[in-house]
């Protein structure tokens, strides 16, 4: 059984301390991800809401990690 196979799209993970989400998985549709990998998305804290004066539509940066190198998060704070 190969590392990514404890993760799912959508999980929230770990990386080095950082939280981030599993937004792709080896043989998955949409990204690219070698044989025991996870591609993670950190999101984007820095930039502004368009509210807020910013532009807005950043291009999503997507990370390929080994996954050994993940591990689960705690479940999200929901906000409404």
């Amino acid at each position: 059984m190969g590392e990514h196979e404890h993760f799912c799209l959508g999980q929230f993970v770990l990386l080095g301390g950082r939280p981030a989400v599993v937004v792709g998985l080896p043989g998955g549709a949409g990204v690219a991800t070698p044989d025991d990998h996870l591609a993670l998305w950190f999101g984007h804290p820095q930039v502004a809401p368009r509210s807020k004066g910013g532009l807005g539509d950043p291009i999503p940066e997507v990370w390929t990690v080994p996954a050994e190198d993940c591990q689960p998060c705690q479940p999200p704070e929901i906000r409404h």
